[in-house]
């Protein structure tokens, strides 16, 4: 039986592979368009909540403890399986209320949110893991206000009412 190491990082990396999968079908055609929600400030801090992690790694092999290896194990493929359900929920067109956006407004932001904290765990990034994750909250909170307003409507406002959080259960 393999190692607790050897199966987080393999998990891991099959799960990374599952968002690219994911990115792929979600650049083909689809019946509609979705409408504009770059917005590049909040996309940058997304990204440098990543950098906090990957830029300050130790030289040689990463050395998460059991209990990292652990968390990875459950949080990745948590995370690429949140994101596919929503790239295949998103494909039907139009406002989607249904499959993960049932529970959350922007599922998609929970699923990065989970793929982050999972890095983390992998690169044992301790005290970096906090900076990071608000660095990508703050991105996050950018780009959902600018969403939001983007989306504004009666069937979008019915849809916010109905569902109470944005991204992470206990956010509105």
């Amino acid at each position: 039986m393999p190692s607790l190491r050897l199966l987080s990082f393999l998990v891991y990396l099959l799960s990374w592979a599952g968002v690219a999968v994911g990115a792929l079908w979600s650049a083909l055609p689809s019946r509609h368009t979705a409408p504009a929600h770059h917005h590049l400030p909040g996309t940058l801090l997304q990204l440098a909540g990543v950098l906090v992690i990957t830029m300050f790694l130790p030289e040689g092999a990463l050395r998460p403890t059991p209990w990292e290896l652990a968390l990875a194990l459950g949080l990745a493929p948590a995370g690429a399986g949140l994101y596919l359900a929503t790239v295949a929920a998103g494909r039907r067109g139009g406002l989607v209320t249904t499959g993960p956006f049932a529970l959350v407004r922007h599922p998609m932001y929970l699923a990065f949110f989970l793929l982050l904290a999972a890095t983390a765990a992998l690169a044992a990034a301790g005290w970096r893991t906090i900076p990071a994750l608000a660095v990508y909250l703050a991105g996050s909170e950018l780009r959902l206000a600018h969403e939001e307003a983007a989306l504004a409507g009666t069937a979008y406002s019915a849809y916010r009412a109905r569902t109470r959080w944005r991204y992470l259960p206990g956010l509105r």
